[in-house]
């Protein structure tokens, strides 16, 4: 039985790959992929851009980030539009990259606005939570999930990560979501 916390499990292993991971933004969820996080291809090449990459490319099995492209993207976006001072006024240098930890940073809700906008640019989100859901409901099931979520709830789940608001409670209504989704896609939830 997938239970509130499995799902909230699900969501949150999109926001957070144990750096400052996440990238976001596009309307239809899609992810463009296109390695330069926007505007940030040489921010991405900057010592924490490469610090970033790097990490996020020794996580990718525990993150929607599967791709030296998807990394390289998240990193410059990051970087860019968080800017390399106030990532080293955080604590986020290329030094203590393996050792940060997401909830210990300090992000403004407007930053983790920012980096889950920078998510949905680079990843597809709604892909890597179909694969994330395919053990419980199957293929045809996990991707029928993932194309009824609202982006505006999962976008919601996400930032609260960086904020450090991680209960086991689900927000009411992404849960009554995700149950009327369930019932839609005819998941088996027992």
């Amino acid at each position: 039985m997938t239970t509130p916390r499995a799902l909230r499990r699900s969501i949150a292993i999109l926001a957070v790959v144990s750096v400052v991971a996440a990238c976001g933004g596009d309307d239809d969820g899609g992810g463009a992929g296109n390695g330069d996080g926007g505007d940030g291809g040489a921010a991405a090449d900057t010592p924490i851009g490469r610090a970033l990459t790097a990490e996020f490319m020794a996580e990718s099995e525990d993150s929607p980030i599967s791709t030296e492209e998807e990394a390289r993207c998240v990193s410059g976006g990051i970087v860019s539009e968080i800017g390399e001072d106030r990532l080293a006024e955080l604590g986020v240098t290329p030094e203590s990259i393996a050792d940060s930890d997401i909830e210990d940073v300090a992000f403004t809700a407007e930053e983790a606005g920012t980096i889950v906008d920078t998510m949905f640019d680079c990843v597809d989100v709604k892909a890597a939570l179909a694969t994330e859901f395919e053990a419980d409901f199957g293929a045809e099931g996990a991707q029928c999930l993932a194309d009824n979520l609202d982006e505006d709830l999962i976008r919601d789940l996400m930032a609260s990560s960086f904020l450090g608001d991680e209960t086991d409670e689900m927000p009411d209504d992404f849960f009554q979501s995700f149950l009327d989704i369930a019932a839609e896609c005819d998941l088996p939830l027992d």
